[in-house]
């Protein structure tokens, strides 16, 4: 039997495909995306609207809610610095900068309240945590809240969460495949 090629593309178009992992996110407020090159997870974050004394985080675990997560903290200041930190949140309302960030920032803009930055961690066990993106994971990014004497105050307005990230999919190979079957 003789299969019409537009049925073939048809039925192939209905198979799920191998690699179903999430590698972004966006929003009125925020988008991002992330890859995994190696052991080393790269995160291209945006912020549309980071204004003077803001600040805005990307944080990552399980919870329960707002407590026992890892974070990465992108501030400007009045002079338009714009500084990362990595933290952690034992508990509500409370977070904890670390001394030294465990982050390395590839790449940094700001065009008016548009911020574009790029940083690179390792996938595996990192920071003063050993905290682990290898396995899945919720992503919560925070659009921000004051900052004050270089003091993070509460953030203003919704959280948004990503659930499950599978970082560890996210590799460039997948990445080809995807542009690569969008193109057919």
């Amino acid at each position: 039997m003789i299969v019409p090629i537009s049925l073939l593309f048809l039925f192939l178009s209905f198979v799920p495909f191998s690699y179903s992992a999430t590698c972004d996110f966006e929003n009125e407020v925020a988008s991002m995306s992330w890859m995994v090159k190696g052991d080393v997870l790269q995160i291209n974050f945006e912020h549309k609207n980071l204004t003077e004394n803001r600040w805005a985080s990307i944080a990552f675990g399980n919870g329960p809610g707002m407590t026992n997560l890892e974070s990465i903290i992108f501030s400007r200041d009045d002079n338009n610095v714009i500084t990362t930190n990595t933290g952690f949140t034992p508990k509500k309302k409370k977070v904890v900068v670390d001394d030294v960030s465990y982050v390395t920032v590839r790449n940094v803009q700001l065009k008016g309240d548009l911020l574009r930055i790029t940083v690179t961690r390792p996938l595996g066990p990192a920071g003063p945590r050993d905290f682990s993106l290898d396995q899945c994971v919720n992503w919560i990014v925070v659009p921000g809240g004051a900052l004050s004497n270089g003091k993070f105050k509460k953030h203003h307005g919704q959280i948004y969460f990503v659930k499950d990230v599978c970082a560890a999919k996210c590799t460039a190979q997948r990445m080809m495949r995807v542009l690569s079957n969008r193109i057919h």
